[in-house]
């Protein structure tokens, strides 16, 4: 964990509400693990009181060094409607890598990734990432869920990576009418994967780690929810757990990420 004094590099709309935040980081920020998450306060300011956390949507090389970092981000309070008024070269206050990321394994064969809306942030990261390591992505598979058609993002990074994908929206502006989730369901009759990364809404992880239980497929789930600390001391985004003393961990702390198997939902 590193706090820094952040850089803006850019900061731009890329759909109905939603942006993409590139700033500078230290070379800290190599150590970082797909799903972990970082905290942002904008220097100056006291309003709002707390850090606001976001995950690492992806890393940024010069060279061999990271040096940067990128959040994609949606405005649905003050601090993000703050957050896409600033600009270029804009201070902002970094605190992180937090939290417990996805497992990163070369050895993976065709692993299954499900987003829903803003999920689909650090599902670019890990995808990204196990790329990188060499991992076989040849039979990777993303599914991709949103209310209406401005809330699919990231299609290009999957497909840049030689992904196949499935879209559904609510409304069926996009895609196939309906759940994410009913796609899947049907996907998985016929397909096993290795794994399955997932990160959206809690009802959406809930169906999907309820189908991994049922066909016996290992499934890692990161869940959202409003923190106010993000380091575990003020206790405040408990979730309850099957493997941990007192029943409950720390989504931030001990979290986002998480085997699907050992969540309550």
């Amino acid at each position: 964990m590193h706090q820094e004094n952040s850089t803006i590099r850019f900061n731009n709309q890329v759909g109905n509400g939603y942006y993409k935040i590139g700033i500078t980081c230290g070379p800290e920020y190599s150590a970082a693990v797909p799903g972990q998450f970082v905290t942002l306060k904008i220097a100056g300011r006291m309003d709002p009181l707390l850090r606001r956390p976001f995950s690492i949507h992806r890393l940024v090389k010069r060279g061999e060094q990271v040096d940067g970092l990128e959040i994609l981000y949606r405005v649905v309070g003050g601090f993000t409607g703050q957050l896409s008024e600033m600009g270029e070269n804009e201070p902002l206050d970094l605190l992180g890598p937090l939290g417990h990321g996805f497992s990163v394994s070369n050895t993976v064969k065709g692993p299954l990734f499900v987003a829903g809306g803003i999920g689909v942030a650090p599902i670019v990261f890990l995808a990204e990432t196990l790329q990188d390591r060499g991992a076989d992505l040849s039979g990777a598979f993303v599914f991709m869920g949103g209310k209406t058609a401005s809330d699919i993002l990231c299609e290009g990074d999957f497909a840049r990576l030689g992904m196949g994908a499935a879209i559904t929206t609510e409304d069926g502006s996009k895609g196939e009418k309906g759940l994410v989730t009913i796609l899947l369901d049907a996907y998985l009759e016929t397909q096993k994967p290795d794994v399955i990364y997932a990160c959206g809404p809690h009802g959406m992880l809930h169906a999907v780690a309820d189908m991994a239980a049922a066909r016996q497929i290992r499934c890692e789930v990161s869940i959202e929810t409003v923190m106010a600390c993000g380091l575990g001391v003020c206790m405040g985004c408990a979730t309850k757990t099957k493997d941990f003393p007192g029943g409950y961990r720390h989504i931030c702390k001990h979290g986002p990420v998480f085997d699907a198997s050992v969540v309550v939902f």
